[in-house]
């Protein structure tokens, strides 16, 4: 059976105790190895430019530079470089933002030794890994971004033609609708999305994709 390469594996938190105990996990398994560390975010792109690394461990609250921030820079800059991101809490918002700026795995900072060589695993093998912990996060902010909004059809139209700059008369023409049923829709909307304004209002309907 022909003998493959370690992963390389490079590691960054604000905190040498974690990194210590990250590398006390891994230690002694024959398809990780510890290539690099640091304590200091900002330094890790210069690092990482002179260490090839596979994955990225990385905290996701630092000072200096966030979690969010660093891994936007690195799937910049090396594309190939998977990452698995750690933190303390399992804060949807700050899970979204570290997905979307390119991460392979998210798991809690009190996960076990087991749960951090299957995150490894499953992401030098090309997969997703995320802990039931934060699946659960995931699913519950999912499904209160649905309770909270429910928006019709026609309310997000109407949304749409707001973002046009469109006058509740011309919105008003355009559906064949009175004035009176825009303002209506208008007071509807505002009311669902938690918002107060126009602008508050297009950014609600921006960060979550509705337009």
């Amino acid at each position: 059976m022909e003998k493959t390469d370690p992963k390389r594996i490079f590691i960054v938190d604000d905190h040498q105790m974690v990194i210590d105990g990250i590398n006390l996990m891994i230690e002694g398994r024959p398809e990780f190895l510890t290539v690099g560390e640091s304590t200091q975010p900002l330094a890790v792109l210069e690092l990482l430019a002179n260490i090839p690394a596979d994955i990225l461990i990385t905290d996701v609250g630092m000072p200096g530079m966030s979690g969010v921030e660093l891994a936007r820079a690195v799937k910049n800059k090396f594309p190939h470089i998977k990452i698995l991101a750690l933190s303390m809490f399992g804060d949807s918002q700050i899970i979204a933002e570290m997905i979307d700026a390119g991460i392979s795995g998210y798991i809690l900072k009190n996960a076990g030794k087991k749960e951090l060589v299957e995150a490894l695993t499953k992401i030098s093998d090309g997969q997703n890994y995320f802990g039931q912990e934060i699946t659960l996060q995931l699913m519950k902010s999912f499904k209160r971004n649905q309770e909270e909004t429910k928006l019709t059809d026609r309310e997000v139209e109407i949304i749409r033609m707001i973002e046009k700059d469109m006058t509740t008369r011309e919105i008003a023409e355009t559906l064949f609708i009175s004035e009176r049923t825009v303002e209506t829709h208008r007071k509807n909307i505002l009311h669902k999305t938690n918002t107060q304004t126009v602008v508050g209002l297009l950014k609600y309907a921006y960060e979550r994709k509705i337009i």
